[in-house]
């Protein structure tokens, strides 16, 4: 498996190291931080033994600290450093992890070179070793910005102008979701409709100003290989094949306009992600990935959707990947309540799931929130079945508490 370049953890030092004087300290041309605590309490119901729930209590810890000067010329200058901890389902950190239903030496399973393939779009595979890992601290982002009238330019570890400008359906809880989770308690969702093949890896950015509604974006990333509390670019390990992600570009547009006198707010985004892969394997080639979404906010209500195809550098047969996210909450003084729900479909894997939440959050205070909701979650998981390939349903199904604390 390919290793990071040593220079994040540098980048990441000094921010992290200057803003420490400055903490308490907020306003232009000053250290700001932002600090959140996330503890997810779940009674889960395994369906399956093939995929085992998250443990009991599930956590996340995010320090960011930033700031931003604006000089004489118009020109603004920001500096920012996020790290995140990370206590996820140990089977399924970053969202990345194995089956073990199907590994690739039996003949009905897939396989790329006699390894288990893993999925680009979602670090996912149906071979291999479950994992096993109990936290981990993940940077989130160490880059300088220079932003003016003619847009930003972004530079360092941080998410690319697809994940920035996209669109998506709201969600009900702050990190657990049926969707692009950041927290799963299920342990089972494959639904991930966020067009972003390379986490925080280093990459450049250029984002233009918003002209009558419009905004448009493009990024570069060398390789794909810095994993983010929510995704594993490069997710590997012994007897699995990776496709190994380099020269990743992205590019967004986003359209966003507010009709005051009808109370309504509309936003859209088409996002696209083109790659290479860097694998010796026939079975891998380029990586290609198409997004949409949409928001609608009205009188109190949210309502999204969110879409994702792609090919998961598959160049050997129907390898794509689909998924789609759609939401609608309502917010009433301090109260958000709303449902979730999620699709996806991986041809690479031979795997379909579906998810779904519906619950309620509340905003005790500024610096406290609470929620409850019920979430739900299945994928039908190949399994050798004699000289052909069955499918077994897996689904597990419960209640989840969310504590969120805030600076």
């Amino acid at each position: 498996m390919r290793r990071p370049v040593s220079p994040k953890l540098t980048l990441a030092a000094l921010a992290l190291g200057a803003a420490g004087p400055a903490f308490a300290q907020s306003g232009e041309g000053e250290w700001q931080t932002k600090a959140e605590a996330v503890l997810v309490a779940a009674a889960i119901d395994e369906g399956d033994p093939t995929a085992p729930a998250g443990d009991v209590l599930l956590g996340s810890a995010m320090l960011e600290v930033s700031r931003a000067d604006t000089f004489e010329n118009g020109l603004t200058l920001g500096w920012l450093g996020a790290l995140r901890f990370e206590q996820d389902a140990a089977s399924r950190p970053a969202f990345a992890g194995a089956f073990s239903a199907c590994p690739a030496p039996l003949p009905v399973c897939p396989s790329a070179g006699g390894l288990s393939p893993v999925a680009p779009s979602t670090g996912l595979v149906v071979g291999g070793v479950r994992r096993d890992e109990n936290g981990f601290v993940a940077l989130e982002a160490a880059s300088v910005s220079l932003a003016g009238p003619w847009g930003e330019g972004v530079l360092g570890w941080d998410a690319g102008a697809a994940a920035r400008l996209d669109a998506r359906a709201p969600s009900v809880l702050n990190r657990a979701s049926a969707y692009s989770p950041g927290l799963d308690p299920t342990a089972l969702s494959v639904v991930r409709a966020r067009n972003d093949a390379t986490g925080s890896s280093a990459k450049a950015s250029y984002l233009s100003p918003r002209w009558l509604g419009l905004r448009l974006g493009v990024s570069y990333t060398p390789e794909a290989n810095e994993r983010t509390a929510d995704f594993d670019p490069d997710f590997s390990g012994p007897g699995l094949a990776s496709a190994q992600l380099e020269n990743v570009w992205e590019g967004a547009a986003s359209f966003a306009r507010q009709f005051a006198e009808q109370d309504l707010r509309l936003r859209g985004a088409v996002t696209y992600t083109k790659a290479a892969s860097a694998t010796s394997l026939a079975a891998f080639g380029d990586y290609e990935a198409w997004g949409a979404g949409m928001e609608l906010e009205h009188d109190g209500w949210t309502g999204g959707a969110r879409w994702l195809s792609s090919n998961n550098a598959w160049s050997s047969g129907d390898g794509g990947y689909e998924a789609w996210e759609v939401g609608l909450v309502k917010d009433v003084e301090g109260w958000r309540f709303g449902v979730e729900a999620g699709w996806a479909s991986d041809g690479l894997l031979d795997v379909e799931g579906a998810s779904w939440l519906v619950g309620v959050s509340h905003d005790i205070s500024e610096n406290l929130a609470l929620g409850l909701a019920w979430s739900a979650a299945e994928a039908d998981i190949p399994v050798p079945a004699g000289i052909s390939a069955g499918h077994r349903n897996a689904s597990n199904d419960g209640l989840l508490v969310e504590l969120t604390v805030r600076n």
